[in-house]
Protein backbone atom coordinates (compact mmCIF):
# COMPACT_ATOMS: atom_id res chain seq x y z
CA UNK A 1 0.00 0.00 0.00
CA UNK A 2 1.64 3.33 -0.70
CA UNK A 3 0.97 6.37 1.26
CA UNK A 4 -2.67 7.97 1.15
CA UNK A 5 -3.39 11.62 2.32
CA UNK A 6 -6.80 12.28 3.03
CA UNK A 7 -8.31 15.33 5.09
CA UNK A 8 -11.86 16.79 6.73
CA UNK A 9 -12.52 20.58 7.25
CA UNK A 10 -14.33 21.98 10.55
CA UNK A 11 -15.72 25.14 11.43
CA UNK A 12 -16.37 25.51 15.11
CA UNK A 13 -18.12 28.78 16.93
CA UNK A 14 -16.64 29.93 19.96
CA UNK A 15 -18.85 29.83 22.90
CA UNK A 16 -18.17 33.41 23.94
CA UNK A 17 -16.40 35.58 20.57
CA UNK A 18 -12.68 35.95 21.21
CA UNK A 19 -11.87 39.73 21.93
CA UNK A 20 -8.89 40.98 21.17
CA UNK A 21 -6.58 44.14 19.84
CA UNK A 22 -6.45 42.44 16.55
CA UNK A 23 -10.70 42.03 16.80
CA UNK A 24 -13.40 40.00 17.28
CA UNK A 25 -13.01 36.35 16.30
CA UNK A 26 -16.45 33.77 16.69
CA UNK A 27 -15.79 30.88 14.19
CA UNK A 28 -12.51 28.51 13.94
CA UNK A 29 -12.04 27.34 10.62
CA UNK A 30 -9.51 24.69 9.90
CA UNK A 31 -8.75 21.05 8.99
CA UNK A 32 -7.63 17.57 10.08
CA UNK A 33 -4.98 15.67 7.79
CA UNK A 34 -5.03 12.05 7.99
CA UNK A 35 -2.25 9.97 6.07
CA UNK A 36 -1.90 6.23 6.13
CA UNK A 37 1.07 3.94 4.98
CA UNK A 38 2.67 0.40 5.46
CA UNK A 39 3.60 2.09 8.96
CA UNK A 40 0.41 2.84 10.36
CA UNK A 41 -1.62 5.66 10.58
CA UNK A 42 -1.02 9.73 11.64
CA UNK A 43 -2.96 12.62 12.04
CA UNK A 44 -2.04 16.62 12.06
CA UNK A 45 -3.72 19.61 11.94
CA UNK A 46 -3.93 22.83 10.19
CA UNK A 47 -5.54 25.75 11.45
CA UNK A 48 -4.75 29.13 9.71
CA UNK A 49 -4.48 32.53 10.58
CA UNK A 50 -3.96 34.82 7.84
CA UNK A 51 -3.87 37.65 10.25
CA UNK A 52 -0.35 36.22 12.03
CA UNK A 53 0.93 35.60 8.41
CA UNK A 54 -0.58 32.20 7.41
CA UNK A 55 -1.85 30.81 4.33
CA UNK A 56 -5.81 31.36 4.20
CA UNK A 57 -8.59 28.38 5.03
CA UNK A 58 -8.93 28.39 1.03
CA UNK A 59 -5.16 28.07 0.04
CA UNK A 60 -4.92 25.54 2.56
CA UNK A 61 -8.09 23.31 1.23
CA UNK A 62 -7.03 23.67 -2.32
CA UNK A 63 -3.46 22.39 -1.23
CA UNK A 64 -5.01 19.54 0.62
CA UNK A 65 -6.93 18.83 -2.82
CA UNK A 66 -4.06 17.78 -4.47
CA UNK A 67 -1.99 16.52 -2.06
CA UNK A 68 -5.51 13.78 -1.51
CA UNK A 69 -4.92 12.95 -5.62
CA UNK A 70 -0.40 13.26 -5.63
CA UNK A 71 1.39 12.19 -2.18
CA UNK A 72 4.35 13.47 -3.60
CA UNK A 73 3.26 16.45 -2.69
CA UNK A 74 4.31 16.27 0.80
CA UNK A 75 7.56 16.71 -0.25
CA UNK A 76 7.24 19.90 -2.10
CA UNK A 77 9.26 22.11 0.03
CA UNK A 78 8.97 25.05 -2.49
CA UNK A 79 5.08 24.77 -2.56
CA UNK A 80 4.58 24.38 1.42
CA UNK A 81 7.29 27.63 2.49
CA UNK A 82 4.35 29.79 1.81
CA UNK A 83 1.66 27.44 3.19
CA UNK A 84 3.23 27.21 6.97
CA UNK A 85 0.69 25.45 8.66
CA UNK A 86 0.02 23.24 5.98
CA UNK A 87 3.42 22.21 6.52
CA UNK A 88 3.33 21.83 9.98
CA UNK A 89 0.34 19.45 10.12
CA UNK A 90 1.27 17.43 6.98
CA UNK A 91 4.91 16.68 8.62
CA UNK A 92 3.01 16.05 12.41
CA UNK A 93 0.74 13.30 10.20
CA UNK A 94 3.66 12.01 8.83
CA UNK A 95 5.61 11.48 12.24
CA UNK A 96 3.82 8.50 12.60
CA UNK A 97 5.00 7.42 16.14
CA UNK A 98 6.59 9.70 18.50
CA UNK A 99 10.29 9.30 18.76
CA UNK A 100 10.31 10.81 22.25
CA UNK A 101 7.99 10.58 25.77
CA UNK A 102 5.39 12.24 26.22
CA UNK A 103 5.76 15.08 28.93
CA UNK A 104 3.64 16.62 31.77
CA UNK A 105 3.27 20.54 30.83
CA UNK A 106 1.73 23.61 32.91
CA UNK A 107 -0.59 25.34 31.90
CA UNK A 108 -1.22 29.13 31.81
CA UNK A 109 -4.87 29.88 32.29
CA UNK A 110 -6.70 32.12 29.39
CA UNK A 111 -8.37 35.40 30.31
CA UNK A 112 -11.05 37.42 28.55
CA UNK A 113 -10.35 40.53 28.02
CA UNK A 114 -12.17 43.25 30.07
CA UNK A 115 -14.08 42.64 33.77
CA UNK A 116 -14.71 39.63 32.76
CA UNK A 117 -10.91 38.42 33.33
CA UNK A 118 -11.75 39.22 37.25
CA UNK A 119 -14.65 36.40 37.94
CA UNK A 120 -12.47 34.40 35.50
CA UNK A 121 -9.60 34.67 37.69
CA UNK A 122 -11.29 33.58 40.59
CA UNK A 123 -12.47 30.48 38.83
CA UNK A 124 -9.14 29.73 37.82
CA UNK A 125 -7.39 30.02 40.71
CA UNK A 126 -9.85 27.32 42.83
CA UNK A 127 -9.44 25.34 40.32
CA UNK A 128 -5.20 25.48 40.80
CA UNK A 129 -4.21 27.55 38.39
CA UNK A 130 -0.62 29.58 38.78
CA UNK A 131 0.23 31.53 35.43
CA UNK A 132 -2.65 33.71 33.67
CA UNK A 133 -2.88 35.54 30.15
CA UNK A 134 -4.91 38.31 29.98
CA UNK A 135 -5.81 39.71 26.77
CA UNK A 136 -5.96 43.58 26.71
CA UNK A 137 -5.04 47.11 24.26
CA UNK A 138 -9.16 46.10 23.77
CA UNK A 139 -10.56 49.10 26.03
CA UNK A 140 -9.26 52.23 27.42
CA UNK A 141 -6.06 52.35 29.09
CA UNK A 142 -6.75 53.97 32.41
CA UNK A 143 -9.62 51.17 32.59
CA UNK A 144 -7.82 48.23 31.62
CA UNK A 145 -5.21 49.52 34.52
CA UNK A 146 -7.27 49.87 36.94
CA UNK A 147 -8.70 46.40 35.94
CA UNK A 148 -4.97 44.98 36.27
CA UNK A 149 -4.62 46.23 40.08
CA UNK A 150 -7.80 44.24 40.90
CA UNK A 151 -6.41 41.49 39.08
CA UNK A 152 -2.57 41.83 41.06
CA UNK A 153 -4.82 42.33 44.20
CA UNK A 154 -6.59 38.67 43.65
CA UNK A 155 -3.33 36.57 42.63
CA UNK A 156 -1.50 34.19 45.83
CA UNK A 157 2.15 34.54 46.58
CA UNK A 158 4.05 32.50 43.26
CA UNK A 159 0.98 33.62 41.06
CA UNK A 160 2.10 35.29 37.74
CA UNK A 161 0.08 37.25 35.12
CA UNK A 162 1.05 37.49 30.97
CA UNK A 163 -0.54 40.43 29.48
CA UNK A 164 -1.35 40.24 25.81
CA UNK A 165 -1.70 43.36 23.67
CA UNK A 166 -1.82 41.58 20.20
CA UNK A 167 0.23 44.65 18.86
CA UNK A 168 -2.61 46.85 19.96
CA UNK A 169 -0.01 49.41 21.36
CA UNK A 170 0.46 52.95 20.86
CA UNK A 171 4.14 54.08 22.33
CA UNK A 172 2.21 56.25 24.48
CA UNK A 173 -0.42 53.35 25.64
CA UNK A 174 3.36 51.35 26.14
CA UNK A 175 4.98 53.59 28.18
CA UNK A 176 2.25 54.18 30.47
CA UNK A 177 2.32 50.85 31.09
CA UNK A 178 5.47 50.17 31.37
CA UNK A 179 5.55 52.68 34.09
CA UNK A 180 2.84 50.35 35.68
CA UNK A 181 4.18 46.92 35.14
CA UNK A 182 7.52 48.09 36.82
CA UNK A 183 6.01 48.24 40.46
CA UNK A 184 4.77 44.60 39.98
CA UNK A 185 7.80 42.43 39.15
CA UNK A 186 7.13 39.34 41.26
CA UNK A 187 3.16 39.58 39.75
CA UNK A 188 4.03 40.18 35.80
CA UNK A 189 5.93 37.47 33.82
CA UNK A 190 5.77 39.56 30.72
CA UNK A 191 4.34 41.98 28.23
CA UNK A 192 3.75 40.31 25.13
CA UNK A 193 4.18 41.99 21.85
CA UNK A 194 2.69 45.47 22.94
CA UNK A 195 3.73 47.33 19.65
CA UNK A 196 3.12 46.00 15.66
CA UNK A 197 5.55 44.34 13.70
CA UNK A 198 8.38 46.10 12.50
CA UNK A 199 8.97 47.82 16.00
CA UNK A 200 11.01 45.30 17.50
CA UNK A 201 14.13 47.68 17.98
CA UNK A 202 11.85 50.02 20.20
CA UNK A 203 10.50 47.60 22.27
CA UNK A 204 13.84 45.89 22.76
CA UNK A 205 14.91 49.20 24.17
CA UNK A 206 11.87 49.85 26.42
CA UNK A 207 12.51 46.51 28.05
CA UNK A 208 15.83 46.78 28.70
CA UNK A 209 15.14 50.14 30.13
CA UNK A 210 12.23 49.24 32.22
CA UNK A 211 13.34 46.52 33.45
CA UNK A 212 9.44 44.38 32.08
CA UNK A 213 10.11 41.52 30.24
CA UNK A 214 8.64 42.41 26.52
CA UNK A 215 7.81 39.01 24.83
CA UNK A 216 7.42 38.23 20.45
CA UNK A 217 4.72 36.83 19.37
CA UNK A 218 3.59 37.82 15.77
CA UNK A 219 7.17 39.55 15.34
CA UNK A 220 7.95 35.80 14.91
CA UNK A 221 4.94 34.97 12.37
CA UNK A 222 5.85 37.76 9.95
CA UNK A 223 8.52 37.91 7.07
CA UNK A 224 11.83 37.27 8.70
CA UNK A 225 9.93 36.23 11.51
CA UNK A 226 12.43 33.14 12.00
CA UNK A 227 15.99 35.23 12.54
CA UNK A 228 14.44 35.66 16.02
CA UNK A 229 15.10 32.19 16.72
CA UNK A 230 18.72 33.02 16.35
CA UNK A 231 20.81 32.71 19.75
CA UNK A 232 21.10 36.50 21.06
CA UNK A 233 18.40 37.52 18.89
CA UNK A 234 15.83 38.25 21.35
CA UNK A 235 16.58 38.55 25.06
CA UNK A 236 13.08 38.15 26.44
CA UNK A 237 10.52 35.22 25.69
CA UNK A 238 9.21 33.97 21.98
CA UNK A 239 5.95 32.84 22.16
CA UNK A 240 5.54 30.49 19.93
CA UNK A 241 2.51 28.76 17.65
CA UNK A 242 3.77 25.76 16.43
CA UNK A 243 0.55 25.36 13.67
CA UNK A 244 1.68 28.49 12.20
CA UNK A 245 6.02 27.85 11.74
CA UNK A 246 6.31 25.65 8.88
CA UNK A 247 7.56 22.16 9.48
CA UNK A 248 7.55 20.32 13.05
CA UNK A 249 10.94 18.67 12.58
CA UNK A 250 12.66 21.75 11.34
CA UNK A 251 10.75 23.89 14.36
CA UNK A 252 12.53 21.47 16.84
CA UNK A 253 16.11 22.21 15.79
CA UNK A 254 15.38 25.99 15.26
CA UNK A 255 13.87 26.49 19.13
CA UNK A 256 16.29 23.96 20.61
CA UNK A 257 18.80 26.78 21.24
CA UNK A 258 16.88 29.16 22.66
CA UNK A 259 14.52 26.28 24.36
CA UNK A 260 14.59 28.51 28.08
CA UNK A 261 12.88 31.49 26.24
CA UNK A 262 10.54 30.01 24.43
CA UNK A 263 6.13 30.08 25.33
CA UNK A 264 4.22 27.46 23.23
CA UNK A 265 0.68 28.70 22.44
CA UNK A 266 -2.89 28.08 20.90
CA UNK A 267 -3.79 28.79 17.91
CA UNK A 268 -7.73 27.63 19.30
CA UNK A 269 -6.69 23.92 17.36
CA UNK A 270 -8.15 20.75 18.15
CA UNK A 271 -6.56 18.33 20.72
CA UNK A 272 -4.71 17.03 17.63
CA UNK A 273 -2.89 20.27 17.32
CA UNK A 274 -2.54 20.22 20.81
CA UNK A 275 -0.78 16.75 20.97
CA UNK A 276 1.42 17.62 17.41
CA UNK A 277 2.51 20.93 19.46
CA UNK A 278 3.51 18.79 22.77
CA UNK A 279 5.24 16.22 20.46
CA UNK A 280 7.48 19.69 19.56
CA UNK A 281 8.32 20.54 23.36
CA UNK A 282 8.97 17.04 24.51
CA UNK A 283 12.12 17.53 22.48
CA UNK A 284 13.36 20.46 24.02
CA UNK A 285 15.04 19.68 26.96
CA UNK A 286 14.96 22.90 28.29
CA UNK A 287 11.34 24.25 27.92
CA UNK A 288 10.42 25.39 31.29
CA UNK A 289 7.19 27.75 30.97
CA UNK A 290 3.44 27.11 31.36
CA UNK A 291 2.08 26.13 27.66
CA UNK A 292 -0.79 28.51 26.87
CA UNK A 293 -3.42 25.81 25.67
CA UNK A 294 -6.51 27.12 28.13
CA UNK A 295 -8.35 26.99 24.54
CA UNK A 296 -9.68 23.38 24.14
CA UNK A 297 -13.38 24.38 25.96
CA UNK A 298 -13.68 27.56 24.22
CA UNK A 299 -16.03 26.04 21.71
CA UNK A 300 -19.78 25.49 21.97
CA UNK A 301 -19.45 22.10 20.41
CA UNK A 302 -19.47 18.45 20.64
CA UNK A 303 -16.04 17.30 19.64
CA UNK A 304 -13.82 15.45 22.37
CA UNK A 305 -11.49 17.58 24.39
CA UNK A 306 -9.32 17.45 26.97
CA UNK A 307 -10.77 19.15 30.66
CA UNK A 308 -9.62 22.73 31.08
CA UNK A 309 -7.24 21.83 34.01
CA UNK A 310 -3.61 23.86 35.66
CA UNK A 311 -1.49 20.49 34.33
CA UNK A 312 -1.65 18.61 30.87
CA UNK A 313 -0.23 15.25 32.14
CA UNK A 314 1.64 12.78 29.79
CA UNK A 315 -0.71 9.91 30.77
CA UNK A 316 -3.92 12.07 29.78
CA UNK A 317 -2.15 12.96 26.36
CA UNK A 318 -2.61 9.03 25.62
CA UNK A 319 -6.62 9.18 26.44
CA UNK A 320 -7.89 11.00 23.79
CA UNK A 321 -6.72 9.65 20.18
CA UNK A 322 -6.71 11.89 16.77
CA UNK A 323 -9.34 8.99 15.39
CA UNK A 324 -11.92 9.73 18.05
CA UNK A 325 -12.12 13.46 17.09
CA UNK A 326 -11.12 12.12 13.01
CA UNK A 327 -14.45 9.81 13.76
CA UNK A 328 -16.38 12.94 15.26
CA UNK A 329 -15.93 15.35 12.40
CA UNK A 330 -18.54 14.77 10.33
CA UNK A 331 -21.37 14.88 13.03
CA UNK A 332 -19.74 18.16 14.38
CA UNK A 333 -22.73 20.31 16.02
Amino acid sequence: MGRRFSFQSYQRTFAKPLRTALGEWSVREGFIVRVEDESGVGYGEIAPIPQFGSETVAAAEAYLQRLRDDSSLAEDTVALAALPCCAFGVSAALALEPSVRRCDYAVAALLPAGRAALSTLAVKLSAGYESFKWKIGVENVAVEQAIFRELVAQLPIGGRLRLDANGGFSMAALESWLRLLQQFPEQVEYLEQPLAVGQEAAMAQLAASSGVPIALDESLHSDGGLGWFEAGAWSGPLVVKPALIGAADKLVERLLPVAAQVVFSSVFETAVGLENALRIADQLPNYSRAIGFDTLAAFADSLPSQKSAPMIRAVERTRLTPETIWKQLPNLT
